[in-house]
């Protein structure tokens, strides 16, 4: 009898040299909205993401914001889904660089690279870049930020099998690239309704339309990297439908990825299971109880924060289950191993000043942000630091320091 999936791993292997080849972590970028409701393929809902992000960015941690969809599958010119997830046995042939859930969570640093000057459309069996005369930087080439690893792409195009180190970015990534220490010109800006409120996916009331403009889908080049600046320890979440005998776990905020999670069970040590292939959702291997003590392995299989551990309850607001896509963990308490430590804040020396051209100067060249405020209190938008520097709105007479942050302080 005919094994077609070994014929179509010839089929791969044959076509894969009409393949455009590419340096090693460089492949095509593209852009999307957001990772789905209640949740993106790893199990982290866009709430959780939001939230978080309004914690780690004010202690200058990377931003869970800029999540980005690695690919599912490795299929050169094969476009339809040549296996059942996760990807076991001889199916693995086709893993791509998601890696059936075991790279969420973790983070990367990305650099944009040339912009094609014609189609660049995805096409399947199509080349990337026809029509033009080829690929040329433009005022967006270099421009960099850390991203973490949220979602998956498995659809039937180019960029999502051709290009095996393709990233797809969530859209606001596009308004925060960095090149050369400063904020590139925005190539996303919200949508606005006729009132001037944001357009809302109706489907996910965390996500929101943009305007996109001066991004042709360039290429794009990558590394994993530990966690930026990270200060504090996981965070655990209960997902929906949670309840006695189903406890299913979301496991966020993490140094350097997440390869499984173990659960106490007397004096034992027994391993959770992931769910299907979302890398930050786990199934307790003993979920009759409302009281876990657990330990982490990140992506180098070994135990997170030198084996330390966490206890937690089942959430009250649960009540007998959780209906909300991630309810935080009760009385969340750790112990043992290293705990991670906030570094100590530089001593400031001296008040902002406001200069002679109107801009604000900190003591020390960092990046950073601060607000302003009204006199009657009302808190106004962050403004970026740079290098020490605000630049003010040129009606800033009257407005007040509200607060700000920055490398060392907070």
């Amino acid at each position: 009898m005919t094994d077609t999936r070994w014929l179509l791993r010839v089929l791969c292997l044959s076509m894969a040299l009409s393949v455009p080849v590419l340096a090693a972590n460089e492949g095509m970028a593209t852009h999307f909205l957001g990772i789905g409701y209640p949740y993106g393929a790893c199990g982290v809902p866009d709430e959780v993401a939001a939230n978080e992000a309004a914690i780690d960015t004010l202690t200058g941690q990377g931003n869970p914001v800029d999540y980005v969809a690695l690919n599912v599958f490795d299929t050169p010119r094969v476009y339809t889904m040549v296996a059942s997830r996760p990807m076991k046995g001889a199916d693995t042939v086709f893993l791509g660089t998601y890696d059936n859930g075991r790279n969420c969570g973790r983070w990367l640093k990305l650099t944009l690279g040339d912009t094609c000057d014609g189609t660049n459309d995805g096409a399947a069996g199509k080349d990337f870049c026809r029509g033009g005369t080829g690929w040329y930087p433009n005022a967006n080439t270099g421009g960099t930020i850390h991203a973490i690893v949220f979602d998956q792409c498995t659809d039937g195009n180019a960029w999502c099998r051709d290009s095996k180190y393709h990233l797809d970015l969530h859209t606001p990534i596009l308004g925060r690239l960095r090149k050369n220490g400063q904020l590139l010109p925005p190539m996303a800006v919200p949508a606005l309704d006729g009132s001037g409120k944001p357009i809302v996916d109706p489907n996910n009331p965390w996500a929101i339309d943009y305007r996109v403009t001066g991004f042709n889908n360039p290429k794009v080049s990558w590394e994993f990297v530990e966690a930026p600046n990270y200060q504090g320890e996981p965070r655990f979440y209960f997902s929906m439908d949670s309840k006695a005998y189903y406890q299913r776990l979301i496991v966020t905020h993490l140094p350097n990825g997440l390869h499984g999670v173990e659960q106490l069970v007397g004096t034992e040590w027994k391993k959770a299971t992931m769910q299907g292939d979302a890398g930050q959702q786990w199934l307790l291997p003993e979920p009759s109880g409302t009281s876990f003590t657990l330990r982490l392995t990140d992506v180098r299989d070994s135990l997170v924060m030198g084996g330390r551990t966490w206890k937690m309850d089942y959430p009250k607001a649960c009540g007998t289950s959780c209906t909300k896509p991630a309810t935080p963990a009760d009385n969340v308490v750790s112990s043992g191993g290293i705990a991670s430590r906030l570094p100590a804040p530089k001593p400031i020396d001296a008040l902002p000043r406001q200069l002679a051209d109107g801009s604000l100067r900190f003591p020390g060249k960092f990046d950073g942000r601060v607000q302003l405020a009204a006199m009657n209190g009302r808190e106004l938008a962050w403004l970026p630091i740079h290098e020490g520097t605000a630049a003010l709105p040129t009606h800033a007479k009257g407005l007040c320091l509200a607060r700000w942050s920055g490398e060392g302080f907070a």
